[in-house]
């Protein structure tokens, strides 16, 4: 580029040379983009795998997205929880570990996916089938919490 805007100069004479190369100048420059995501995390639900599910036969997956302005989702140690998960028949969250998703300290945006798989579902009661909703939230290691997110209704059937 500097090359082509010197042999346009040299050939160029008086205030048209300048005129263009202003001109030139201002059309060689790009925009960097910058990311700017809240450091408080933002989920979304992608993907689930099903909404028929056979007591402890089949896998439940679920996809979510994340953004996150800071960086500091998951923690090094493993007894901290950064993911939090509910299935609607029961009062409490489930905590489950989750490794740094950026170099801790590293204070950059980050998104991505997390696929979250439940092996094992099985029914409550007596009965031949029941539905529920999983409820999904990350925690950071700031502590701000992100957006709940809720499933549509799964049925988990007796084989």
């Amino acid at each position: 580029m500097v090359s082509i805007i010197s042999k346009i100069i040299c050939r160029s004479v008086g205030r048209n040379s300048l005129v263009l190369l202003c001109f030139l100048l201002l059309i060689s420059c790009e925009k960097e983009e910058v990311i700017a995501y809240s450091d408080i995390p933002e989920i979304n639900l992608v993907e689930i795998s099903s909404d028929t599910i056979r007591q402890y036969e089949d896998v439940l997956y679920l996809r979510i997205s994340y953004k996150d302005g800071d960086g500091d989702l998951g923690f090094e140690n493993p007894d901290q929880y950064a993911l939090y998960i509910r299935d609607i028949r029961l009062e409490a969250f489930d905590g489950f570990y989750l490794g740094p998703l950026a170099p801790p300290g590293a204070n950059a945006a980050i998104q991505g996916e997390l696929n979250i798989e439940f092996p094992s579902l099985f029914l409550f009661g007596n009965g031949n089938t029941e539905l529920t909703k999983f409820q999904i939230k990350l925690i950071d290691r700031a502590g701000h919490e992100s957006n709940l997110i809720e499933t549509d209704f799964v049925a988990i059937v007796r084989n």
